[in-house]
């Protein structure tokens, strides 16, 4: 059964919000769906969705013969709500949640005696499209990443810099979090002379790496080598994302084109609904069959924007403007 979007998302709405296995019909029974028994549509819809997922579920009438409810047992639960979030994202075209598998190996790293291989583990993710940028976005988990920082351990260092590189932690909690003692934790490497030890030496090339990427992004002041205080959101300054109240002030044609932020919102998710279904950046245009008139204007610019910045996957490069204009 075919499906558009908005009909779709008509649909997930109030099951997330009413249903979504957050109540039990019977012990360890949840409801996933619950829809009028006499309306076909719904009922046509639950049951294709349900037809292509990768869990154990049933369906069955009310006892007053009014509602249709299709339901998992307790062990299929998680499954099924993890599903259901994620067709809801990508249908929306919203950043899709996190597996816990890969949020435990976050946990994990900045911990652990090996984070360079964990970190890598990520890496090999995030570039084959599992992850997102911005991974660790959790406060108190870049704070702990900052504080082994101190430790000087060069298998660190270089684990610490290949999630910069990837784009895996999120810069406007990294400049949140990110203390004098931390910036100088890092260029205090760099004041010492080369090491004679290659191991070593790594930890202080991994430094300067850093300290490069902090002010390519704009975390540290290029005059004082500090913390930048004059900044709260490294992604606007770098992709030069310009925001009074709730518009986007977006350059089009020489002109200073005042967007609604919702505009701009509903475009980066058009995009990126588009690249989930496997569509190629470079081939969207205005001309585009799911381009409309209200997102024409502020894709337009993110287009610009993520062609200036080819050394940005496009989703990296939407996952940093959509963060740009987050208060």
């Amino acid at each position: 059964m075919e499906i558009d979007d908005q009909t779709l998302l008509r649909f997930l709405g109030p099951q997330l919000r009413e249903h979504g296995c957050t109540a039990e019909i019977d012990r360890g029974l949840w409801i996933l769906f619950a829809v009028p028994a006499a309306d076909l549509e719904a009922n046509a819809i639950a049951s294709s969705l349900l037809s292509q997922a990768p869990f154990a579920h049933d369906a069955g009438v009310s006892e007053d013969d009014q509602w249709m409810i299709y339901f998992v047992n307790s062990d299929n639960r998680w499954p099924a709500t993890q599903w259901l979030d994620d067709l809801a994202k990508l249908t929306a075209g919203e950043i899709r949640p996190v597996p816990a598998a890969h949020r435990a190996l976050t946990r994990e790293l900045a911990a652990s005696d090996k984070p360079h291989r964990l970190a890598q583990q990520l890496v090999t993710l995030h570039d084959a499209g599992e992850i997102r940028a911005g991974l660790f976005r959790d406060p108190a988990l870049v704070r702990a990443l900052l504080d082994r920082l101190h430790q000087h351990e060069p298998l660190f260092f270089a684990a610490f810099l290949n999630l910069l590189n990837h784009h895996l932690i999120d810069l406007v909690v990294l400049l949140r979090q990110l203390l004098p003692e931390d910036v100088a934790a890092v260029n205090d490497l760099l004041r010492t002379g080369l090491s004679a030890d290659p191991f070593l030496q790594t930890r202080q090339d991994a430094a300067a790496d850093i300290r490069s990427m902090f002010l390519r992004f704009h975390l540290i002041n290029p005059i004082d080598q500090q913390k930048n205080t004059a900044i709260k959101n490294p992604y606007a300054v770098y992709l030069e994302v310009m925001s009074e109240g709730d518009r986007i002030i977006a350059p089009i044609d020489g002109n200073a084109v005042a967007v609604p932020r919702a505009n701009y919102l509903n475009a980066i998710r058009a995009i990126r609904r588009n690249l989930y279904r496997g569509g190629d950046f470079g081939t969207f245009d205005t001309q585009a069959p799911w381009m409309n008139e209200a997102i024409a204007h502020p894709f337009r610019f993110i287009k610009q924007r993520v062609d200036s910045h080819r050394e940005l996957t496009p989703f990296d490069a939407l996952y940093m403007l959509e963060r740009a204009v987050e208060t």
